[in-house]
């Protein structure tokens, strides 16, 4: 590091112009940034579930529904059936939309005197204005299963508009358009958004206030923590700036790649500012220690730099890898782009710790040691505090490990009751406009969320369209609502023609009963063109992960048991891709911990020069994670798209503490007599900026639980508790065991290196520190 250092502190200057322009560029892109809340797209686009789930939708006119409900005493009266048949006009018009639905343009079958009449519930060129037609209107639509409970409330109260969204439409843009025609028609009627498009507005909108309102709130609070920590200007700024930098850089970076923001690397920001400090934070602590004279300014940080890259650089790493692991042990694509420019912020912010802020450093006047930073009564304090607890922990060490253990069983049994959510719905408080909609459908509607299964076969032939009815039978027994098909439409043309609502006998009879509703636009959402594809439309209400595991099972063991070469069912709608995610959340979680724990136990083995010590050194990190999944399990916080990345996150972040402690620890043992000195000098000068590092980090992802989205918080919340027990384990449990082996992780590495040594030199001279005289015991306590 001694060559990189001399280059660092000789071109400062160009190093500084080149890190400010290089911010100012790359943030004028910040302005094109966007933001993608559609789970569905972080699938990959060939998971064979996505493949007949977008087919679906290309070819039916859409899978998603956009579900605008008028609420008033009794919907059945002049104005309201007015702005119904308004706003089912208007909705036709936005871009995106395929079809639009409501008592004001729906398909009716009607029995009359010479046989069956097709037409429209009501018909818009004539709305009903007679109190006495409107109260006939009211009695038809409610004897009639098409329209209660599908397109009005069984109490007349609530009516739906429903609109059917096209798959690759912009879905955002669409619901936008949509809520914006409703509120420019002033309805004095209540009016709810529901269905998934409107999710993901609000889930867009909840973002974007996010983003602007914590990460300036994460920067007050960490500039705060940073002046109690340093007590100096540039111990504040440095670190800000160099973590605001690095974000605009990635952003940037995301913007011109045209990468959106999900609903999990909308957090980068976050954590970048909390924890891209940290190797600021450390930078600063070193020049301040090292870096006292302003005649020697130069020189002395030359040799701060190349001392303290080293660990800064290897903690970097490790945290990288913690993000990596996502792009290896991820399905998920919305987790694998997190892992991509999480692990790219974190260089940045990297090249700029050990870039510019040294250069800015080398370029400030020192001040003098009686500053506060500095203050002897200041240190004093500190260094009692780490006295003490070296002492405690040399008296302890066993006794440590045994509690450490005792915790690690405990945490083992909390392990198994963690759950599992994936539901958009979840990611709003239970106040929430779309929180509120969803109870009133499920209420009125049986749900928004869409239930859709494909048939292949001759749909008019009556043995297809009967199994088709058995399905819609099964998926009722299910609590599956409102199922709906082709063969709604054939049982209510066969009940008003006479023979009964119940599917013809042969083919022929279908065929005439087809030709009725020829060319209607709702069959385009039910049928192909050439009658050898149909779909059943089906909701559910929001539901826990493992009922909608269930249900999915259930449905394709259903499906299994039918056996019959002259049709096919597939089930597609929005369960199976919930269910894929969740299983996609449950194999990253897994895949993600084993890569990230390998490849830092590598990086810390190598540093260390021992298996051994890669072991001990990612035991704090191993007690962490395992309190942490303990924890979740005990107190019922599931694991969602958020939760599943606190892992491999918190490996990469928590072992820093590890690096940078068991770094001095080992340059400390070699210069000590006792285990205890080396000890106290390894937390009275690595255990500040870890003692730093873990309250800004801890405070930074605290920040969280201010956030309107609850994955957020969650995901706050616990890595925050992460690098608590990460800090707590990093001064007590790890060196208790550090004690307990006698260092041997040292020892095995400098007696390799003494015996070289010394046969070289004949045995003379250069006695490594493990061929000391054994100490006595008492000399060792």
């Amino acid at each position: 590091m001694q060559k990189f250092s001399e280059l660092v502190i000789k071109c400062r200057k160009p190093i500084i112009l080149l890190t400010i322009l290089n911010t100012l560029v790359l943030g004028y892109f910040l302005k094109d940034i966007r933001i993608n809340p559609d789970i569905i797209s972080y699938l990959p686009e060939e998971d064979p579930v996505v493949k007949v789930f977008n087919r679906i939708g290309e070819e039916y006119g859409g899978n998603q529904l956009a579900i605008i409900a008028i609420e008033t005493d009794n919907i059945f009266n002049k104005e309201t059936i007015e702005r119904i048949s308004y706003l089912t006009t208007q909705f036709r018009f936005v871009e995106g939309v395929s079809h639009v639905t409501s008592i004001a343009n729906v398909l009716d079958i009607r029995k009359v005197e010479d046989g069956v009449e097709i037409g429209r519930l009501i018909d818009p060129y004539n709305l009903p204005r007679e109190s006495e037609a409107i109260q006939e209107l009211k009695r038809y639509t409610l004897s009639k299963d098409m329209f209660r409970g599908r397109l009005v409330s069984e109490d007349a109260t609530i009516a739906l508009i429903v609109c059917r969204v096209m798959y690759d439409a912009d879905k955002i843009e669409t619901a936008k358009s949509l809520k914006e025609i409703v509120e420019n028609a002033h309805l004095k009627e209540r009016v709810y958004y529901g269905g998934f498009p409107f999710a993901m507005l609000d889930a867009n909108e909840i973002i974007m206030s996010d983003l602007k309102t914590l990460t300036p709130l994460i920067c007050i609070l960490i500039a705060v923590l940073l002046f109690v920590g340093f007590r100096t200007l540039k111990g504040v700024l440095l670190p800000i700036v160099s973590v605001i930098m690095s974000t605009i850089w990635v952003l940037g970076i995301m913007s011109i790649l045209e990468i959106p923001l999900t609903t999990v690397s909308n957090v980068i920001p976050v954590i970048l500012i909390a924890v891209g400090s940290a190797y600021a934070i450390h930078v600063i602590n070193k020049f301040n220690e090292d870096v006292s004279t302003n005649e020697n300014r130069i020189e002395q940080s030359r040799k701060a730099l190349s001392e303290i890259a080293t660990p800064v650089i290897l903690t970097a790493i490790t945290t990288m890898i913690g993000f990596i692991s996502f792009v290896f042990g991820s399905y998920l694509i919305m987790v694998q782009e997190f892992g991509i420019f999480s692990a790219l912020g974190i260089l940045f912010t990297l090249i700029i710790s050990v870039t510019f802020i040294p250069s800015v450093l080398s370029l400030l006047p020192v001040k003098s040691r009686t500053a506060v930073s500095r203050s002897p009564e200041k240190r004093a304090v500190f260094d009692w505090f780490m006295d003490k607890i070296s002492e405690w922990v040399l008296k302890n060490g066993k006794l440590i490990i045994v509690g450490g253990v005792i915790l690690v069983i405990i945490c083992i049994l909390g392990a198994p009751k963690i759950e599992r959510r994936v539901d958009i719905l979840d990611y709003f408080k239970p106040d929430s406009d779309i929180r509120v909609t969803e109870e009133m459908m499920q209420d009125k509607f049986g749900g928004t969320i869409p239930v859709q299964i494909l048939v292949t076969g001759d749909i008019q032939d009556p043995l297809v369209l009967s199994e088709m009815k058995k399905m819609k039978d099964f998926l009722e027994s299910q609590d599956v609502y409102n199922p709906w098909s082709m063969v709604d439409l054939i049982e209510e043309m066969n009940y008003a023609m006479g023979e009964g609502r119940v599917i013809p006998d042969s083919r022929e009879k279908v065929s005439n009963l087809w030709f009725l509703v020829e060319g209607e636009e709702m069959l385009e959402q039910l049928v192909n063109d050439d009658q050898t594809e149909a779909v059943i439309h089906a909701t559910i209400s929001n539901i826990d992960t493992e009922r909608m595991r269930k249900l999915v099972g259930n449905i394709d063991e259903y499906i299994r048991k039918m056996d019959n070469s002259q049709f096919t069912f597939e089930q597609t709608g929005m369960p199976p891709i919930y269910n894929q995610l969740d299983a996609s959340l449950m194999r990253s979680q897994i895949q993600s911990l084993i890569i990230a724990t390998i490849l830092v136990f590598l990086c810390l083995s190598f540093q260390l020069h021992s298996f051994k010590g890669g072991l001990i050194g990612i035991t704090p990190i191993g007690l962490s994670l395992l309190g942490i999944f303990g924890l979740i399990g005990f107190t019922g916080i599931p694991l969602d798209a958020a939760t599943v990345l606190v892992g491999s996150i918190s490996i990469g972040i928590g072992i820093d503490y590890s690096i940078h402690f068991m770094n001095c620890f080992s340059e400390e043992f070699k210069k000590s007599n006792t285990e205890l000195e080396a000890l106290s000098r390894t937390l009275k000068t690595a255990g500040r900026a870890i003692t730093i590092n873990t309250v800004t980090v801890m405070m930074g992802f605290l920040v969280l639980l201010l956030a309107d989205l609850i994955p957020l918080r969650r995901f706050g919340f616990m890595v925050a508790i992460v690098m608590l027990i990460s800090g707590m384990a990093t001064f007590y449990l790890l060196p208790a065991i550090i004690l307990l082996t006698k260092a041997g992780f040292i020892g095995d590495f400098e007696k390799f290196k003494s015996r070289v040594k010394n046969s070289l030199l004949n045995n003379k001279g250069c006695v490594n520190f493990m061929n000391k005289p054994q100490r006595s015991q008492r000399e060792r306590r």
